[in-house]
């Protein structure tokens, strides 16, 4: 209950009950633009209960066309008009028939982001101790730019 109670701390700053894909949680998500050289460009931090498509326009802001992959919560037909007068085509995994080479690049473009979490979730495993959304967002920072240079080789990896 540590945790529950520290989070408790930034309901004000927003912290909210949300669900992810491994259940319940309270606090807040990341969203990220990565490239395909995986480094992380852009994060944007939202309330655990807003919903994921909310940030899509974010993250689509600095770039200027061309092709999006995202997950399946960002998907649906009037965002992807809205996107797509920007000219931004997003794709989903589920817009590729299965067994095709469209399927098998999303999988792989998938999996190349499944690896980035993974590797930021690592970082993130010595619980952050924030007690403020500026240390929160700071800490956000920092460790995001610890995988960037450890990624372009400029630190070793740890």
């Amino acid at each position: 209950m540590i945790r529950h109670g520290r989070v408790r701390l930034l309901r004000d700053e927003g912290a909210s009950f949300g669900k992810g894909s491994t259940g319940w949680f309270v606090g807040f998500k990341l969203h990220v633009r990565i490239p395909a050289s995986g480094a992380i460009l852009v994060s944007v931090s939202t309330p655990g209960n807003w919903p994921d498509p909310a940030v899509a326009p974010a993250l689509a802001e600095a770039l200027n066309g061309g092709i999006a992959f995202a997950d399946v919560a960002y998907r649906g037909e009037a965002r992807f008009a809205t996107l797509a007068e920007d000219g931004l085509l997003v794709v989903t995994p589920a817009a590729a028939a299965k067994n095709t080479r469209e399927c098998a690049l999303i999988s792989s473009v998938h999996e190349r982001i499944e690896t980035t979490f993974s590797s930021l979730w690592s970082r993130f495993l010595d619980w952050v101790l924030s007690r403020s959304w500026e240390g929160l967002w700071s800490t956000i920072k920092r460790k995001t730019l610890h995988y960037n240079l450890c990624r372009a080789g400029i630190l070793p990896a740890s």
